[in-house]
């Protein structure tokens, strides 16, 4: 297995999910208007999204280790 392709693929997959969340926090988009007003998924939804952005930069730092 090319660690490389599996980890170009894992930032692919991610940068849309994380590129679909900044589309819609720049379109004036409110967390709490998409949870139904419910704080615990508001604050889900929040802790999501930094998850996933964590994990797309440590596999860029990962992919950057690997190329060098």
């Amino acid at each position: 297995m090319n660690m490389d392709k599996v980890l170009r693929n894992k930032i692919k997959v991610l940068q849309e999910h994380v590129d679909q969340i900044s589309r819609e926090n720049e379109e004036d988009y409110n967390p709490e208007d998409w949870s139904g007003g419910n704080f615990d998924d508001c604050y889900e939804l929040g802790c999501s999204h930094g998850r996933k952005f964590g994990r797309l930069t440590a596999y860029h730092e990962i992919l950057a280790l690997l190329e060098n």
